[in-house]
This record gives structure tokens, C-alpha cells and sequence, in this order.
């Protein structure tokens, strides 16, 4: 068998007499049809500006109408027992569909004040006669004796009620001796909404002035520098406008501005970096632009097609989690990558056809020896990222356990990894929803916060008030207030002490209610109203478990597997929040293997079909596993564990939120994956005019390891700088796809990757019915 290794004298000479083949050279393969096609785009560059142009100023207005139209929420499965048992509630107790909570505080005066007692009867007057409310009720007094809340209710959602938020704060008490503040679903959101739009502005504020110094750096020339910046203000408020499109006709969550500019800013970098490094290439190897444009779009066009592919896989394996903010999620990312691989492929080629060697104008003096045109001149086989290659490639099975212990470290924590669903804990301390419920934790128990509702109905529509089905619901009841952790138990049949007057038998209420005598007795008639109508009826329970706790979910399914059992007669429905949050996670992680099969099977194809490979397609996927189990574990060590908190400012609930390995797994592992593509491209560029293995692989890595540094270097600019928003689920995203950008950049794709493909040697281009092409040695 021919050796594979390359003379020292080769990778001296190497550069002249590739020059020479590659002006003699002709596309061959595919590349023909991108060649044709970077040809195309260099003779019709101004035709390619000016309707991209005209696309931009027809965007911006759009663009800036999206927060207008995007809601907050879409947590939900609807389809769940919880949903269903909260709906019965709305619609046939007539529950409200929406409450805000309004908490008074006062750090001296108790509540029995009478100054105090003004205040709050004031505001709950006033609150009666605004739009939508249904009804107004004061709770109960805090531990201190100087805190109490009332509650708002509104038979509009959150969603509708938000918009009114401002103007219900119109109606809080400015003076008095107590200060009020609000919360609830409907200000949450809004306070979401809010901040959310501050993050982004204060995220690209911060990224952009850092990403162009960086890009200063990497050029060396301010025009080339300004590329990259370029497409992604263009591909950007292009993807905003056509997510308006969207969202102005059905619901979509708030994150998609989140997602849209996250991944807008970093993939147009990204992807206009490899393209313009590219282009500098063919001009320094002394191509004219014509050529020069068409062999960048042939090349690093393909990677950046198929790498544009394997990110929109994993946004739209968010569609199959079947919840509408991870719909809202998949379509933000899949519509804003699309956007971004078309203006790469389109708008940046034309703009470097019409620059063509002014690209390298305005070069920086102090960077001009290092970064100027000479530099992709310099010598092939040379370079600190082709030894690098090298010396990886010598002791290949040394680097694949160190760099696997090293990635199995890092993921290591993901096994004691907690879900849990944040709610208003997402917002930062200093907003007022978030201290409004930090008031309310502390000054009363969980379980007035947190009830469960037990949802009772009788199974052939006849009325409830029967003795038959009132003996079947006093057993029910009996038996759910002996379960653990259950504090108290209110229903039809024990009703509260002040609400029935005389505390009465379960006999005694029997035979009023069967005989229709409850309505003489006026405080039990407005209990049975409040609680019962027809065939359905609601028993509350208090519990001192803590929302998404383990305790609390036994709970939940203790009292479903029970009530079934106690009480055969009757349809019985678990609802509240508890049950609720128990109810979507188990629906996500129930749907998230179908999306993992998806993601990988379809990724697999895709690199199958471009590399023309078996094992290199499946060692690409293997990699990236270890890639994201690095970043779940950094999550969990300083999300659920609490590390860092300080310098993150957040405060550590100890479990991460429930959608967040789901998120993180569909954004990350396309564009993790996105580094792959491109190094690979360039190896497999490399091997197929070469067959020569470890010559591909130092060939590809020196040719790409520095822009794939760079790139992972910007692309962390942008997601690093939404690891200090405000919001804590933005933290989580923003740290763990930098981690996960940054442990691909490194550890994978310069120590894992040529490493691995040392090791499969010629088996990386295996692809069964296809000969292996006789291996070249390449001489002086």
C-alpha cells in the first residue's frame, strides 16, 4: 500500500505547483453546478443588489411592527387532563380566565389600620368597574400582619389582558401607607414582553462595535471587516418582516425576536466570514473576479448550503414537540437561517463581484504585513494550523480518550439534571411581578398559592345532587384529604366553615341539597354556586409540596390513580398549576425522542449526501453528542447547582427550565454541526483532488482552522452577550450555546475531528459500490 506520509521537501514546494493546477482546473462534480451558478450571480451582481435593496426598505417597516404583533405564553399542552379539568372550570363554573394579583405592603403599619383598610377598599372599588374584571377578592393577611393581596379577575386571557396591564396600574395607589404592587399572568407577560425587547437592544449594542474589532482583527482591512456585518443587517430585518407575515395571522411567542437576532447576527457572520476568507483566497492565488467569485460560491457555497440545511433541521425538529412556543421557536430559527444561507448565497457574492480586489481596500497599517492579501500566498503544507494537524494525527488514540474524558467531565452533571418550569422566577429580581411573588412567598404558605382542583363530574349528565352521587363524592373527598401532603380539603360536600353557616353533618347537607332546601340557607346556596352546577362539581386541596417538586408530582399522580379507583361512578379530572406543569413536561419529554430520531436521521442523510460517505456522516453525529452533553452539564453546574450566580446575577432555583435540554439540543446541534460542514468541506475538497487521507485532513484544518476559530469567536460575542440579559431562560440559552459553540470550535473540531479521521484513515470516504481511488503521495 502506498505510504500516506507527506515529505518535509513536498510541503515546500507545494504551493507553486498547486497555483499552477488550480489556474489549469475546472470544476468537476457538483462543483460544476455551483461554478455555473457563481457565474451566474457575478454577471447579474447589480440585478442581485438592487432587489435585495428594494427587499430591505420593504422589510424595515414590518420589521419594526413585529413585537407588536407576538404574545407571550404558548407554555401549554391544551390537550392535557390538567388543560381540560381548568377549561371545565372556565366554562362551566365560569372561573375567571385570567387573575392579577395586586400585593399591599407596608413596613409599619398592620393591615387592621384603618388608613390601610381605606386603601385597599378604595383600589378594590375602583378595580370593579374596569373592563373585562369579574370579580375582586381580598386574600388573607401576610405572616408580618402588614401585607395582604387582593385578587382580580377577568374573563379575558393573558394574552388580551396584557395590553390592558398599563392602564390597570393607572387604578394602584400612589400614597397611603402601604406600597402596591402587581402581578399575575397577565403583567408577567407583559413585563416579559418588555424586557425582552431591552435585552435585544442592549445585546446588539454590545455585540456589534466588539464583533467589528474582532473582524478588524481577522481581516486586517475595514471593508472586509464590514462584510460580514452587512449580511446580517440585511438578513436579519428580512427574517423579522417575513416572521410578521406570520405572526400578524397566527399566535407566536415573544422569543422569536430572541431567536431571530441570536441566531440572525451569529449564522450571517459566520457564514459571510467563510465566504469573504474564501473569496480573498481565489484572488491571492491570482484568479480574475469572475473565477475567483465562482469557485468561493462552488466551495465554500456548498458548505454553507448544506450547513444552512442541517441548522434548519434542528429548528423545525421544534415543530414535532407539538407546544406553541416551541412552534413559535422552530419557525423563528428556521425562517431567520433560510434568510440568512439566501443572502449568503445571493447578496454577499454579488457584493464581492462588484468589490472584487477593493475587498482588501482600507487596510489597517499594523495588521497589513499579517492579514493582507500575502498572507493566503504564503507557502501550503505550512502554518501552525497544518503542524497542529499533524501532531494530533500522531497520536491519534491519546486525543480521542483525553479529548473524551475531557467532554464526559463536562457532561458529567447532566445526570442529576432537574426540569422544572420557571414561571415568573425567569423575570429578574428588580421587576415588580417578580417581587410581588417573592412578597408572597414569604408572607404566605404554598399551599395558598398553589391549590389543587379536583374536578368531579357525573358520567351519564345528571345532576351531581343526587344522594347516589353525593355518598360516591363524600368518599372521594374523605379519601383525597387523607392523602400526604395534603393540608386542607374544601367541596360540595365539606364545605369552609364560614361558608355554610352552622356547621352541618354530611347527612344533614345531603338531605338539603337532594331536596333542594340548600337555597333557603344563603351562605350555603353561594357556596353551592360558587362550586357546583349541574353535573359538575370542584373540590380544592391545599398542599405543601413545592410547584414541579418530586413530592408534588407523586402527589398528582397519586390522586389520579386514586380518584379513579375511590370513585368509579364518577369522572374525576386533576387541574391546577402543579398538575399543569406536570402535565406539559411529561408531554415534552414524551415527544423529544421522536425529535431527536429526526434531527439525527436527517442530519445523517444530509452529510451522507454531500460527503458521499458512510462513517463520516455517523462520526460527525457521534461528535456533536458529546458537544451538547459538555453544554447540558455546564448548564446544570451553574444553573440548578448555582455556581456563578453572583457573576450572572440570577438566583438558582435548583432545576433548569423544563424546555431548555429541548431548545438547546434542536438549536444546538445544527449549529455545532454548522463547524463540521465547513471543515469537512475543505477536507473532502482536499480528498477528492488528493486521495491522500492525512493530507486532506492537515490540508482542510490549515485551511479552515483559523476562520472556524474566529467565527466560533464571534458567534460566542453574540450568544455570550444574551448570558447577561435579564432574563433567566435567556441566560440558559445564551451560555449554553456559547459553551456549546466554543467546545465545538476547540476541542472537536481541532483535536476530536482529525484525530477520529486518522484513525478511520481511508474508511472516512467509505461508501459501499464505490471503489477506494488509488491514494497520491505528493512530491517536490
Amino acid at each position: 500500500m502506498t505510504s500516506t506520509s507527506i515529505p518535509a521537501r513536498q510541503t515546500m514546494s507545494e504551493s507553486s505547483n498547486t497555483k499552477m493546477d488550480d489556474k489549469r482546473s475546472s470544476p468537476q462534480g457538483a462543483y460544476r453546478i455551483g461554478y455555473a451558478y457563481g457565474r451566474l450571480v457575478h454577471r447579474f451582481r447589480w440585478l442581485v443588489l438592487a432587489l435585495w435593496l428594494v427587499g430591505l426598505i420593504a422589510s424595515v417597516p414590518f420589521a419594526a411592527r413585529l413585537s407588536g404583533v407576538l404574545q407571550s405564553g404558548g407554555y401549554s399542552y391544551d390537550a392535557s387532563e390538567a388543560a381540560h379539568a381548568n377549561n371545565t372550570l372556565m366554562n362551566r363554573l365560569h372561573w375567571p380566565s385570567s387573575q392579577a394579583l395586586v400585593v399591599f405592603q407596608s413596613a409599619t403599619v398592620p393591615t387592621t389600620d384603618p388608613q390601610f383598610q381605606q386603601e385597599v377598599n378604595t383600589f378594590m372599588g375602583q378595580a370593579k368597574n374596569f373592563a373585562h374584571v369579574t370579580g375582586v377578592t381580598p386574600g388573607g393577611v401576610g405572616r408580618d400582619g402588614k401585607t395582604t393581596y387582593v385578587v382580580v379577575s377577568f374573563n379575558r386571557d393573558s394574552s388580551i389582558m396584557q395590553q390592558s396591564m398599563n392602564s390597570f396600574r393607572s387604578l394602584l395607589p400612589v400614597s397611603g401607607p402601604a406600597h402596591a404592587y402587581l402581578t399575575g399572568d397577565p403583567e408577567t407577560f407583559l413585563e416579559y414582553n418588555t424586557i425582552t425587547q431591552q435585552d435585544i437592544e442592549h445585546a446588539e449594542t454590545v455585540t456589534l462595535p466588539i464583533a467589528l474589532i474582532v473582524l478588524l482583527i481577522v481581516f486586517g482591512t475595514l471593508v472586509a471587516a464590514f462584510m460580514p456585518l452587512l449580511l446580517a443587517l440585511v438578513a436579519v430585518p428580512v427574517a423579522l418582516a417575513l416572521l410578521y407575515l406570520v405572526a400578524a395571522h397566527t399566535w407566536t411567542s415573544i422569543f422569536v425576536l430572541n431567536v431571530a437576532t441570536v441566531v440572525g447576527l451569529g449564522i450571517s457572520i459566520d457564514y459571510s466570514l467563510f465566504m469573504v476568507r474564501r473569496f480573498r483566497d481565489e484572488l491571492a492565488k491570482g484568479r480574475n473576479v469572475p473565477d475567483a467569485i465562482a469557485w468561493s460560491v462552488a466551495t465554500t457555497g456548498e458548505a454553507i448550503l448544506f450547513s444552512g440545511l442541517t441548522v434548519m433541521v434542528g429548528f423545525c425538529g421544534l415543530f414535532l414537540i407539538g407546544i406553541p412556543f416551541m412552534t413559535s421557536f422552530g419557525l423563528g430559527g428556521a425562517v431567520t437561517v433560510a434568510s440568512a444561507v439566501l443572502a449568503a448565497l445571493t447578496l454577499m457574492p454579488a457584493i464581492l463581484a462588484i468589490l472584487g480586489p477593493r475587498i482588501n481596500a482600507l487596510r489597517l497599517p499594523l495588521l497589513r504585513r499579517r492579514y493582507g492579501p500575502a498572507t493566503a500566498e504564503r507557502s501550503q503544507g505550512s502554518g501552525f494550523w497544518h503542524s497542529w494537524a499533524l501532531a494530533v494525527m500522531r497520536r491519534p488514540i491519546l486525543v480521542v480518550i483525553g479529548c473524551a474524558a475531557l467532554l464526559l467531565l463536562l457532561g458529567w452533571p447532566i445526570f442529576s439534571m432537574q426540569v422544572a418550569t420557571y414561571g415568573s422566577v425567569s423575570l429578574p429580581q428588580h421587576a415588580e411581578a417578580q417581587q410581588a411573588y417573592t412578597i408572597l412567598g414569604s408572607q404566605f404558605s404554598s399551599s395558598d398559592t398553589n391549590p389543587i382542583y379536583v374536578v368531579v363530574q357525573t358520567r351519564d349528565g345528571s345532576t351531581i345532587l343526587t344522594s347516589e352521587h353525593l355518598s360516591e363524592l363524600d368518599g372521594l373527598s374523605q379519601w383525597l384529604a387523607s392523602q400526604q401532603h395534603v393540608t386542607s380539603m374544601s367541596g360540595l360536600t365539606h364545605p369552609l366553615a364560614s361558608e355554610s353557616g352552622p356547621v352541618l353533618s354530611e347527612a344533614q347537607l345531603a338531605a338539603l341539597y337532594t331536596s333542594g332546601a340548600y337555597r333557603q340557607n344563603q351562605p350555603l346556596a353561594a357556596w353551592v354556586q360558587a362550586t357546583t352546577t349541574g353535573n359538575t362539581t370542584v373540590i380544592t386541596l391545599t398542599n405543601d409540596t413545592k410547584l414541579d417538586s418530586s413530592q408534588g408530582s407523586a402527589l398528582i399522580d397519586a390522586l389520579r390513580a386514586g380518584s379513579r379507583l375511590v370513585a368509579p361512578g364518577l369522572q374525576v379530572q386533576i387541574g391546577g398549576t402543579q398538575a399543569l406543569s406536570l402535565d406539559f413536561t411529561r408531554y415534552l419529554y414524551n415527544n423529544f425522542p421522536r425529535t431527536i430520531l429526526f434531527v439525527l436521521v436527517t442530519t445523517y442523510l444530509l452529510l451522507l449526501l454531500m460527503f458521499r460517505s458512510l462513517l463520516l456522516p455517523l462520526k460527525a453525529v457521534l461528535v456533536n453528542v458529546l458537544s451538547l452533553a459538555a453544554s447540558y452539564g455546564v448548564l446544570v453546574f451553574v444553573f440548578q447547582w448555582g455556581h456563578f450566580s453572583n457573576l450572572l446575577d440570577f438566583t438558582s432555583s435548583g432545576f433548569v427550565d423544563s424546555t431548555m435540554p429541548i431548545l438547546i439540543f434542536c438549536v444546538l446541534f445544527g449549529l455545532s454541526m454548522d463547524y463540521e460542514v465547513f471543515l469537512l468541506s475543505r477536507i473532502h475538497e482536499e480528498w477528492l483532488r488528493t486521495h491522500n487521507n492525512r493530507y486532506a485532513v492537515a490540508r482542510g484544518l490549515e485551511k479552515t482552522g483559523g476562520v472556524i476559530t474566529n467565527a466560533a469567536l464571534l458567534f460566542a460575542i453574540v450568544t455570550g452577550a444574551f448570558t447577561f440579559t435579564s432574563l433567566v431562560t435567556m441566560k440558559e440559552l445564551g451560555l449554553g450555546m456559547t459553551v456549546a459553540v466554543l467546545v465545538d470550535a476547540t476541542i472537536i473540531r481541532t483535536l476530536l475531528v482529525p484525530a477520529t479521521m486518522r484513525l478511520l484513515g481511508r474508511w472516512n470516504w467509505w461508501l459501499p459500490g464505490r471503489p477506494f481511488p488509488e491514494e497520491q503521495e505528493f512530491r517536490a
